[in-house]
């Protein structure tokens, strides 16, 4: 049979080559070959500056909405993924393998090209190593969170301002955040959840771990809410059935065995990887994996720009600020009690001639969505007048 053809003449080529790790790619996708894929015994370092710079990604990045930059195709070709259009993403290697300079990776890619208003980062980080050196970006929506019991709390009330969004969304009568920042004045931030390690969280609560995340990846596309969550412990009691159902682009890096392989890419092959960036990356529009050398990161370049942001004269941007009752388990995502905020807010009204949700944000330090429902009230009361579209609204 052809597939028995196949398998023989694979086995041929390695004992003729000898490297054990050919990959072949049956056929090369647009094309009437087959690709033999063969380990490089002298192996170019790739950089992120490198990728940054090539031409075809200087002309694709600002037509995206969060630009990626990968590493580079077995081709020499960038490897650039939109995690819009993940929407969602789950990467998984062993120890050393490149999983975390990915992780650095993507959020230094975003740091490069994406202020502050266009993107907010939550970074879950119980290994209290990987994602802890951003602390003190303007990017970030909260500290980043290293107890896995309050990563849980902080899940809760993303959740929340997921569904706060979508009433947004629903006032606006539009159907995403896309068509929202084209109406309106004040633009709705993405909201980007980096989780590394997936594994800490699942021993303190999978099942709270699997339902929060779930959610968050089921409804969060349209309101700009997208997820990275990272392990390097690919077994299915972490990876489990739901969450990987709605992850669905992936990234591999070297694994310990062929099960691992197919729990994340649902085939085997990235057990046979090199280790140090060598990846597979299956997006979700592709029916194979793309094999990519993924960028390398020095912990120097990481902090240039990580002091870039801390240093830069920008506005305060408002922070997620959540009040956990350790004995009632509530979450309450409003910075100072509903009442309180609204009469500070209403105070604040009082002291000005108009009023915008961006004021409301910059002085009451809360989100856009809670910012634009305080708005709403405001309006209800007669403290302010009805909006108009770009205009700050004028107080009664």
């Amino acid at each position: 049979s052809g597939s028995t053809r196949s398998s023989t003449a694979k086995k041929t080529w390695r004992w003729r080559w000898h490297p054990p790790n050919l990959r072949f790619e049956a056929p090369v996708p647009g094309e009437s070959v087959v690709g033999i894929e063969v380990p490089n015994t002298n192996p170019a370092p790739v950089t992120v500056k490198s990728v940054m710079d090539v031409d075809s990604y200087k002309s694709a990045h600002p037509n995206m909405g969060l630009p990626v930059p990968l590493g580079l195709d077995s081709g020499g070709q960038p490897a650039i993924a939109d995690l819009t259009r993940m929407p969602h993403l789950l990467v998984a290697g062993a120890t050393g393998s490149g999983k975390s300079v990915c992780i650095n990776a993507l959020v230094v890619g975003l740091l490069m090209n994406r202020t502050p208003e266009q993107v907010r980062m939550v970074m879950i980080d119980p290994k209290r190593v990987e994602l802890t050196p951003y602390a003190g970006i303007p990017h970030l929506y909260t500290e980043p969170v290293v107890e896995p019991e309050r990563a849980i709390v902080i899940l809760r009330s993303l959740v929340q301002e997921m569904m706060e969004r979508f009433r947004l969304l629903e006032s606006a009568g539009v159907r995403n955040i896309a068509a929202f920042n084209a109406k309106s004045s004040v633009k709705m931030p993405f909201l980007l959840i980096l989780v590394d390690e997936l594994a800490d969280l699942m021993l303190t609560g999978a099942n709270d771990v699997e339902r929060l995340l779930v959610r968050l990846a089921q409804l969060g596309r349209a309101t700009g809410v997208h997820l990275v969550v990272a392990t390097q412990r690919p077994s299915v009691d972490v990876v489990t059935g739901l969450i990987k159902a709605n992850f669905p682009s992936r990234i591999s890096f070297s694994v310990m065995s062929q099960i691992d392989s197919r729990t994340i890419l649902d085939s085997p092959g990235a057990e046979k990887l090199l280790g140090k960036g060598d990846m597979l990356f299956l997006p979700v529009d592709r029916a194979r994996p793309l094999r990519v050398q993924g960028a390398f990161l020095g912990d120097d370049e990481v902090e240039a720009v990580v002091d870039y942001w801390r240093k830069a004269d920008r506005p305060e941007m408002p922070m997620l600020e959540v009040n956990f009752d350790e004995e009632s388990g509530s979450v309450d995502i409003a910075p100072s009690g509903g009442d309180s905020l609204f009469d500070n807010a209403v105070s604040l009204a009082k002291s000005q001639r108009t009023l915008s949700t961006s004021l409301l944000q910059r002085r009451l330090r809360i989100g856009y969505p809670r910012a634009a429902r305080l708005m709403d009230e405001l309006e209800d009361e007669g403290v302010v007048g009805p909006g108009e579209a770009g205009k700050p609204r004028q107080v009664l």
